[in-house]
């Protein structure tokens, strides 16, 4: 079961979450028929997602994250919501080419090029009137690199953020989780620069070479510092598309584009980008909704 861990370091100097996240990004490849290094890219990314989505007490909190990269991976949409719910895409071409795995290099894999230059824009809304938004650019093409530093930057809180999925030997997710270390306010880098070099240097990745719970995790990123854990809480892959948003999606059309729709041969389908769910409508259902729309505008 994928679980996220959260914990205080018993001086009450650092904050640390760690995330198992090895069932919801095999269903989501699965669900989008990625493997190898799409796999890898997508996989850091929801597990990201499932670390950020934990920053406040709200309930009612939702992050999302949009990297549009120049890459041939490069624009990726992750969303998270209170609960432990994500959902995600890669903006995968018509007809994909397979992307050769990236080399590893110190200790990890290596996925900027993949990415590639771009802008990354962190969504974080708390139910309030106004979501909060910030914009930077990419640095290095690397999931949890470029949120690092945007958490640095933007949010000015003292980071070490890491993500990694292991593959096995057919392409397919073996195990996926991440990591995030922070100062409270008032904490310098310098109290999470161990974390972070280690990070870099592809210690977590060999870690999950073996089965790894979040309280492992949790303890690899405090460096084994005392800590006051916290009630876990589930992880899981859930998408809230349903057949009423596909008629909503469609009802932009109009209604005279409806009809000409459903005079075409066959049933219309809408396919949601996050989770891969397919809805059709019949050619007869499509004239009901552009009727419905006359009424409402009569």
């Amino acid at each position: 079961m994928d679980l996220l861990q959260r914990a205080i370091s018993s001086d009450h100097r650092l904050r640390a979450l760690a995330a198992v996240t090895t069932d919801l990004v095999r269903e989501a490849c699965r669900r989008h028929e990625v493997r190898g290094a799409e796999a890898v890219v997508l996989g850091r990314a929801l597990t990201v997602g499932c670390l950020l989505c934990t920053l406040t007490k709200s309930d009612k909190e939702r992050v999302r994250l949009e990297f549009r990269g120049d890459g041939p991976l490069g624009k990726v949409m992750i969303d998270c919501r209170s609960g432990g719910r994500v959902r995600g895409f890669i903006h995968l071409p018509e007809e994909p080419a397979p992307q050769p795995l990236p080399e590893i290099i110190g200790g990890r894999r290596r996925v900027g090029a993949l990415v590639g230059d771009g802008t990354l824009m962190l969504t974080r809304d708390l139910g309030l009137e106004r979501a909060y938004q910030g914009i930077v650019a990419l640095t290095t093409g690397e999931i949890d690199e470029d949120v690092e530093h945007y958490l640095d930057t933007s949010e000015q809180m003292p980071s070490a953020l890491g993500a990694e999925v292991v593959l096995d030997a057919q392409g397919g997710v073996l195990r996926s989780a991440g990591v995030l270390l922070q100062t409270f306010p008032g904490g310098t880098p310098a109290e999470v620069g161990g974390l972070r070099a280690s990070l870099f240097s592809g210690t977590l990745a060999d870690l999950l070479r073996q089965e790894r719970s979040a309280d492992d995790l949790v303890g690899f990123a405090l460096s084994g510092r005392d800590c006051d854990p916290m009630e876990p809480s589930p992880l899981v892959f859930r998408c809230h598309c349903d057949p009423a948003r596909a008629r909503a999606i469609l009802s932009t059309l109009g209604a005279d584009d409806l009809d000409e729709l459903a005079d075409e041969p066959g049933e219309t389908e809408v396919r949601c980008s996050y989770c891969g769910a397919r809805y059709s409508l019949t050619p007869a259902e499509l004239h009901a909704l552009a009727a419905e729309l006359r009424a409402d505008r009569s």
